[in-house]
């Protein structure tokens, strides 16, 4: 007799950004690792699209929000389009799981999930277990960065989401705190991810192309964020240009998006006391460039660094992908990166320019090893496979509970 198995359904949610992406991936890679899981379940992953219609929708509203901020002299955000969706499609179908792309939350209902996560809202008319997702609560903690309006609007979509959704996931201990402080909750409704960083894209070995690529002719220090205002490139720049006046052979790399909509000008403004540096090439700022390249860079980088005054997990994708490869971290001391136990990775004071440039100085007097690349690989498959074991009970968990 022919097992029905029951369908895992995980979703991008409605206008993901790409750290969603990553999670959806995360999520992904892990259960498909899980016997146990494979036997029971069938995992289905929902990828959003935007239909033309509702991109046509979005330029209409930016137009108004763009006009509205000119003549009032307010600063309501403009909604990006979400980011594409066809390269992580095509990452997807490698996991051999069914792909499932949809424009509306309605569509779920159609493969019959026994459940759906992680969701941003909540559902309407739901038929199926759900669990949520709060990915921080940035503007409790940083109030400042944040309009009053746009507060009130998060704490709204939280509430309804901690109340519509059977679960709840967070992405560390410190956001689990957080939520239970401020907002009616049990702590056994909150599923916490474990901070198991593994290998989620193959690197090949295309590391002297890629630097040709990007004018890299030196040893150089690394950045993964995009410029948002929390993620405090401000304090890197500053050390390095101290740094690169005794260490001439070295450059800095940032990459990621140069746009902030809370605050337009933040990039400009940011750069303008470093152009030297950066017409010397000694700062090399990328903005966005493929991900294959991106993952390149970090891997042949001396370090990888983390300033950032604020992440919903550990450290960010860029901790985690550069723990993942065993490479050098420098990272902000913030709470929730002191979750990350790792025997390279040096902590300063996100606030001081002099403790950031006594890492750099630790990291350049390190003897350089060699990479070894069957440990990282060691490494990485056994936290994937830790991860598959505990989301497989979190998920047997949900689908169990009767409260």
């Amino acid at each position: 007799m022919k097992i029905v198995k029951k369908v895992i359904a995980i979703t991008t949610g409605e206008y993901p950004t790409q750290g969603v992406f990553t999670l959806i991936k995360y999520l992904a890679l892990s259960l498909n690792t899980n016997s146990n899981f494979r036997k029971r379940y069938k995992l289905e992953i929902f990828v959003f699209y935007e239909c033309f219609f509702m991109k046509f929708k979005k330029i209409i509203y930016n137009f108004f929000l763009i006009v509205k901020n000119f003549f009032f002299n307010q600063n309501n955000r403009i909604h990006k389009l979400s980011y594409s969706s066809k390269e992580f499609i095509k990452e997807c179908y490698n996991f051999k799981n069914q792909i499932i792309t949809f424009s509306n939350p309605k569509e779920y209902n159609l493969s019959k999930p026994s459940l759906i996560f992680p969701l941003l809202s909540s559902l309407k008319n739901k038929k199926c277990k759900t669990i949520g997702y709060i990915y921080d609560l940035q503007h409790k903690d940083l109030p400042n960065l944040f309009h009053k309006k746009e507060r009130q609007l998060r704490n709204k979509q939280f509430s309804d989401t901690i109340k519509k959704n059977d679960k709840i996931l967070v992405n560390s201990k410190f956001v689990q705190k957080g939520v239970i402080k401020n907002f009616n909750i049990s702590k056994n409704k909150i599923i916490t991810i474990p901070f198991y960083p593994f290998v989620t894209d193959e690197v090949k070995n295309l590391h002297a192309n890629v630097r040709k690529k990007y004018a890299i002719n030196k040893d150089y220090f690394i950045v993964c964020n995009r410029f948002w205002k929390h993620k405090n490139h401000g304090i890197i720049l500053e050390a390095f240009s101290k740094f690169s006046k005794h260490n001439q052979n070295y450059q800095l790399v940032c990459t990621g998006d140069k746009t902030d909509s809370r605050y337009p000008n933040y990039y400009k403004e940011l750069l303008k006391n470093y152009l030297v540096l950066i017409n010397k090439k000694k700062i090399k700022i990328l903005g966005v460039i493929p991900r294959e390249d991106q993952l390149n860079l970090l891997s042949n980088s001396k370090a990888v660094i983390q300033p950032t005054l604020y992440e919903g997990g550990p450290g960010g994708f860029s901790s985690y992908e550069a723990i993942a490869c065993q490479k050098n971290l420098i990272l902000s001391n913030i709470p929730i990166n002191k979750e990350i136990n790792y025997k390279k990775a040096l902590f300063f004071n996100p606030r001081s320019s002099k403790d950031l440039l006594l890492k750099l100085n630790l990291i350049v007097a390190k003897k350089k090893l060699k990479e070894n690349k069957k440990k990282i690989m060691k490494f990485s498959n056994s936290n994937r496979k830790k991860l598959g074991k505990l989301l497989f009970k979190f998920i047997d968990q949900a689908l169990n509970d009767k409260a």
